[in-house]
């Protein structure tokens, strides 16, 4: 404090530092807990375990696990930013565009897998629950495909371009979490790789009868 009594300005900024730290460890326990174990079995108890405080202490940040969750979906809806910007680029060819965008999610993947399974984990969850949230899961998910579609308008020939975008994105998801199931048999680089041979090398093969 100064003469006066007051709190410094830096003794303000330092303290609203530390609760934005701390508010943001607990949204990315509640990241990871929601997404291996779902939302409605993962307890206030078990997110404070998670990062070493008390029940309490999270209701001092929270007012309840629903809120928890809106922070984690938007924590979600901010990851789709950085692919919204990568699609909306000029891409020399269909081909350079999904490479380059399967690339960004191999590396987000080996970073923080949570980031990807966990939107996925929820919709599953919570889809046919009516919680006002799953809108927001949803619109998040509209960002990406949104994007992806307004990508791929220019090729010619194909009139499901909005259920292509739709697919690309479950696919992508599908592949982490199977990585994760099938940890030490084959990884996800190489699922990665087989999603794109299916969707470029075999794109234009037929198949010979049956």
């Amino acid at each position: 404090m100064n003469k006066r009594g007051t709190v410094s300005r830096s003794a303000m900024n330092k303290k609203e530092e530390k609760r934005r730290v701390t508010r943001q460890k607990i949204i990315d326990a509640a990241t990871h807990l929601f997404a291996r174990q779902g939302y409605h079995k993962t307890t206030m108890q078990e997110i404070a375990l998670h990062i070493s405080m008390t029940t309490g202490a999270i209701f001092h940040y929270f007012s309840s696990k629903r809120v928890i969750l809106d922070e984690v979906v938007e924590k979600h809806d901010r990851n789709m930013t950085a692919y919204v910007a990568f699609l909306s680029r000029n891409h020399e060819s269909y081909e350079a565009m999904l490479k380059g965008l399967v690339a960004m999610f191999v590396e987000q993947f080996h970073e923080n897998p949570d980031a990807i399974i966990g939107l996925t984990s929820l919709s599953a969850e919570l889809s046919e629950t009516g919680m006002p949230v799953v809108a927001k899961i949803q619109a998040a998910y509209d960002r990406f495909v949104d994007a992806f579609e307004q990508a791929i308008d220019p090729l010619p020939g194909s009139r499901h371009k909005r259920a292509a975008a739709v697919s690309f994105i479950s696919g992508i998801q599908g592949l982490a979490i199977q990585a994760l199931l099938r940890k030490g048999e084959i990884g996800f680089d190489e699922l990665v790789q087989g999603f794109l041979d299916a969707h470029l090398s075999m794109n234009n093969r037929r198949l010979p009868p049956a």
